[in-house]
């Protein structure tokens, strides 16, 4: 479903036809019908008329004319959803007899009725106040359903479109409003999934249908084959045809591809008409009549078990397999995949409230989406911007992710001390004076071999020489006894780590199963070192388990990586959380690539912000581009010809899928026969890849007997008919003979492009990259980053738009090429973790030290010394005026005689007199109440709150500097030596020196510093900042001449400048 395509059926569509009703009134199909608890409050029931529909799309009443919404935002008239039945169900619509297509039919209405009952209860929802900043619920849709019977080529397909209208009355003041297009859009794949497992429900029910597997939310009817299906696919065989013609894979770019492939409607012909043709093509294809009989009466629906669901999903934590954290959404989708047979709606949002809410001992709530928000969880307006598509939404983990994160971070923490594979110093400055290395290499180098900590994180960007460096550690470490160890999730990691850096290495899988097997004992020696490279891409649980062996078998672990290259295959986070909680090593300077402004372009792109990078690529001509999809790729693979005649390994093409990566190579290697490089027999695999003496060729399964491994890449030197076996040498020199029953097994493609994931840790001279409409951030900073002397980004045709340029879609204008690039490199696919960060920690206790700064104290103090001494008075004045009503009434019940009645006159004097005085304290203290508010002044349970909640992050943040601090002591970073001068080596003055940066570190984790030459913060535009900077340096300097005063003789000074 496409939420927020109003312009696209109001215009685009309807060309040709007589408006939005020539679309939707269409003639030959059934009538619209009104549904939605809106529709009903403005009078409108059964059939949909086009004067009406008009009224609503115009926010008018349909029968005075009157208009109900006058929002000056109101662009949109309203949302279409379209719900699809899958073939196989329009098949069996289509080729039955009347009175099982009638099911069919009124299955489908069913399942749309209860879709667009849970976006009314999910997603109607609408905005009011300055920017909208508060969400109200609305009382229902205005919604109008038309069900069409074919697609434009006039193949059998069930779908009904229901227009939303852009108008409802919220529930608490009755005023007609627009709705909150986020949240249309948020649940609107959720709705589609569901309507599908209702659809599935009702044909069990009605007709006893069995079904095939569910993928990605859809099942076909279990006895419909894929030739069938296919033979009736005429339109959509259009579309991907477009689709490929345009290099485009993606949703939008099908919803494009729809609109560009589109024939206007002709005539009208009527169902029976339909069938008879549809009845000849399928006696065509094999179907024999009666056909539809063998695929009902297969089955009955049962009400899914509960249990067994909360088992898969919860108890063995399905819903974080593949990703961190999740929303009701997202356990809907889920929960909707595991019925093959389906359920109501209403059935599976009660068990998705079970689900989420039985069991807290297993699912834990997150809080409001944070950080930073992938593709799924944002809107991009038409500005650019990126907006959450509810920025209310709870998310939830499971509680065994969680502990397993948190688990493996504090262990992590605890060994910061551990004194485990220190190397000997000697050893250290040998490997070092054998390499020439950069100032932050050698920190590095230094660091790992020197600080005795059990787990050590080194963020490098892309080619900042990790790899080298770690070549020297080795050395170190195992000139001083150490044994190292390699580990990579892929094999081709594995093999780089291990020819670069002389590591010896294995895979995470292997050394997984090594450990689970136990036969021989630990893998890992006690003592030793583990290199994990690539470590951003391994999942949370798989490098949970191999921390917590490590530290059994006193194993010190350097994870290697970049959290902003490609993120983890399943539920990830936890190298992105150690890189902020420990005390990471970071390699910022990029030795790789030639050009300035290339590295300055690389690291906006790595950081997320694609403007000023491709404004920079576009600016040296890097970015290319044509008018069609064809030509971009010809352009592309001439471009690449033109480096790769002369140095063939040292250019490479990169694309993102693998049918890219097949054509690209296919059009490369037409280049090669045409100039002659390719000689000799040829042969060719089974799978149709043919090779010959000068081809590239790339391996794709590991193969260790044969010297290859999963992106292993080579040429050919010679093929041997008799055996058909193939000669080549890889890109180490290394010689290689593979047989014909690897050729043949599919483990060989050829290797001029490559995939982006095969690409990464590659270095070569020229890359060439095909920019698709599945770009995203991670993946084209790797893509970008491999080539040292030239990196060319290939951008394709832009994408057709609606000509309102709507801010709900999903993409921007796409009319701007560059608009379009920019937006698909904002989108991010890298997992967060579930433990804040210390980021969202400092960011939180600067919130909260700006609130407490903000407020008056003295005014505070003053305001609730006075409270308190009125409502001491005021509890005194309560007991006496009690104590007055009771006299009263004692004495009002005796005798009336005189002196009682004297006495009753003064009681009740006093007793007025009390509880004047007593309103009067009343009103003072109400007066104070509203001093307060009016000035934001908390009370005292507040105030401690608040206070609390600074400290509690205060504490997280200063152990964080604590370790910091520790980690600096073999090799004190610029910032720190600029402000105190080296570490003393005089034991009384090395601790205040300790103590002084923790101090530092503290202050720089609280404001998150990084500028080097600005270490405390001085001159930040927050005047807060400065006078904490400020306050700093003071002490620093009082803690620095005290220590001078007391110890003359035994130090020199700190060092610590004067001047700042």
């Amino acid at each position: 479903m496409g939420p927020g395509r109003a312009g696209y059926y109001l215009t685009a569509v309807a060309r040709g036809e007589a408006g939005v009703e020539g679309y939707y009134l269409a003639r030959g199909e059934e009538p619209g019908r009104w549904l939605g608890v809106g529709a009903e409050q403005l009078g409108l029931h059964g059939e949909v008329t086009g004067p009406q529909l008009r009224a609503v799309l115009d926010a008018r009443h349909p029968d005075t004319g009157e208009q109900l919404a006058r929002h000056p935002a109101r662009k949109v008239p309203g949302f279409d959803h379209t719900f699809r039945a899958p073939k196989s169900v329009s098949l069996l619509w289509a080729l039955s007899d009347r009175a099982a297509s009638a099911e069919v039919v009124a299955a489908h209405d069913a399942a749309v009725d209860a879709a667009i009952g849970y976006l009314q209860r999910s997603a109607g929802f609408s905005r009011r106040g300055a920017g909208g900043v508060e969400t109200v619920p609305v009382e229902g849709f205005v919604a109008a359903a038309f069900r069409h019977r074919t697609s434009r080529a006039d193949d059998p397909l069930l779908h009904t479109h229901v227009l939303v209208a852009n108008l409802a009355r919220t529930s608490d003041d009755g005023v007609w409003r627009t709705l909150d297009s986020r949240k249309l859009f948020a649940h609107a794949k959720t709705a589609g999934v569901l309507y599908q497992a209702h659809l599935r429900h009702e044909l069990t029910r009605r007709l006893g249908v069995a079904w095939q597997p569910v993928i990605n939310g859809v099942a076909d009817i279990d006895g419909v084959d894929r030739e069938l299906i296919e033979t009736f696919s005429r339109r959509r065989s259009a579309i991907v045809a477009h689709m490929t013609e345009r290099g485009e894979s993606s949703a939008a770019a099908a919803q494009t591809a729809t609109l560009a492939t589109r024939e206007a409607k002709g005539e009208r012909v009527s169902e029976a008409e339909l069938r008879d043709g549809w009845f000849d093509r399928a006696t065509a294809a094999g179907v024999r009549p009666g056909w539809h009989r063998q695929l009902v009466g297969n089955t009955s629906w049962q009400q899914p078990d509960v249990a067994e669901l909360w088992q898969h999903l919860v108890a063995d934590e399905g819903l974080t397999q593949a990703s961190s954290s999740f929303t009701r959404r997202d356990v809907l989708q889920q929960l909707a995949g595991q019925l093959p047979a389906g359920a109501p709606v209403e059935w599976c949002e009660r068990v998705a409230e079970v689900l989420l809410t039985s069991d807290t001992n297993l699912l834990v709530a997150l809080g409001p989406t944070r950080g930073n928000l992938t593709s799924v969880d944002v809107i991009r307006r038409s500005d650019g911007q990126v907006v959450p598509v509810d920025p209310g939404e709870r998310r939830y983990t499971t509680k065994g992710l969680l502990l397993t994160e948190q688990h493996a971070i504090n262990r992590s923490l605890t060994r910061t001390d551990s004194q485990v594979a220190l190397a000997d110093d000697r050893a250290v400055a040998r490997a070092l004076r054998r390499r020439t290395l950069s100032n932050e290499q050698e920190q590095m180098v230094q660091r790992l071999t020197g600080s005795g900590a059990g787990v050590e994180v080194v963020v490098g960007k892309a080619g900042t020489g990790k790899t080298y460096a770690l070549d020297a550690a080795r050395e170190a470490w195992e000139a001083s006894g150490r044994r190292v160890t390699g580990v990579a999730l892929a094999a081709r990691a594995a093999l780089e780590l291990e020819t670069s850096a002389g590591i010896r290495s294995t895979t995470l899988a292997r050394l997984l199963g090594q450990i689970d097997d136990g036969r021989n004992g630990s893998p890992l020696q006690p003592g030793s070192v583990l290199v994990v490279d690539e470590a951003g891409m391994v999942g949370t649980r798989q490098l949970a388990r191999l921390l917590d062996h490590a530290e059994q078998q006193a194993v010190k672990v350097v994870l290697v990586g970049d959290p902003h290259q490609l993120p983890e295959i399943d539920a990830g986070g936890l190298f992105r959380a150690l890189a902020t909680r420990l005390p990471a090593i970071e390699l910022t300077h990029n030795r790789r690539q030639t050009h300035g402004w290339e590295q300055a372009a690389l690291d906006d792109l790595r950081h997320g912000d694609p403007d000023v990078a491709l404004a920079a690529y576009r600016q040296h001509g890097r970015i290319r581009t044509a008018d069609t999809a064809q030509h971009l790729r010809d352009r592309l693979v001439e471009d690449w010809w033109d480096t790769a005649r002369g140095d063939l390994p040292g250019s490479l093409m990169i694309a993102l899928r693998r049918d890219d990566v097949a054509d690209l190579n296919h059009r490369a290697r037409a280049k090669m026969l045409e100039a002659g490089r390719l000689t000799g027999p040829a042969t060719t695999t089974t799978n149709g890849v043919q090779l010959q003496a000068g081809d590239r060729i790339v391996c794709l399964r590991n193969a260790p007997r044969h010297g290859v491994v999963n992106g292993t890449r080579a040429t050919i030197t010679h093929v041997h008919l008799h055996d058909r076996t193939v000669e080549a040498v890889d890109d180490r020199g290394v010689r290689l003979k593979l047989p014909a029953g690897y050729l043949d097994a599919g483990h060989v493609a050829h290797g001029y492009a490559i995939t982006g994931h095969k690409a990464q840790g590659l270095t070569c001279d020229h890359t060439y990259t095909l920019g698709t409409d599945t770009l995203y951030r991670e993946w084209g900073y790797v893509a970008m980053s491999r080539g040292r002397i030239t990196n060319q980004l290939y951008h394709g045709p832009a994408l057709d738009r609606d000509e309102d340029g709507l801010h709900h879609h999903v993409h921007l204008d796409d009319h701007d090429d560059v608009a379009s690039l920019t937006s698909r490199l904002r989108r991010t696919r890298a997992e967060q973790p579930i433990t804040p960060e210390l980021a969202d920690l400092a960011a939180q206790w600067r919130e909260i030290d700006a609130r407490i700064d903000a407020i008056d104290i003295p005014r505070q103090q003053q305001l609730l010394h006075t409270r308190d001494q009125l409502d001491e008075l005021r509890r005194m004045l309560t007991v006496d005026l009690e104590r007055l009503r009771s006299q009263l009434e004692r004495e009002t019940g005796g005798f009336p005689w005189p002196r009682r009645r004297r006495l009753i006159q003064d009681l009740q004097g006093e007793h007025d007199q009390t509880a004047a005085r007593l309103a009067e304290i009343t009103r003072r203290l109400e007066d104070i109440d509203t001093t307060m508010t009016r000035e934001r002044l908390p009370d005292r349970r507040q105030l401690g709150e608040l206070f609390r909640r600074r400290d509690q992050l205060d504490t997280h943040l200063r152990r964080a500097a604590a370790l910091r601090a520790l980690a600096h002591r073999t090799a004190p970073p610029g910032h720190l030596t600029d402000l105190l001068g080296p570490r003393p080596a005089d034991p009384h003055t090395a601790q205040q020196w300790d103590r002084t940066a923790t101090r530092i570190e503290h202050h720089r984790l609280r404001w998150q510093l990084t500028d080097p030459n600005d270490p405390l913060g001085h001159h930040s535009p927050n005047p807060r900042l400065r006078r904490h900077a400020a306050a700093l340096h003071d002490d620093i300097r009082r803690d620095t001449d005290r220590l001078h005063r007391d110890a003359p003789v035994r130090s020199r000074s700190l060092g610590i400048s004067r001047t700042r």
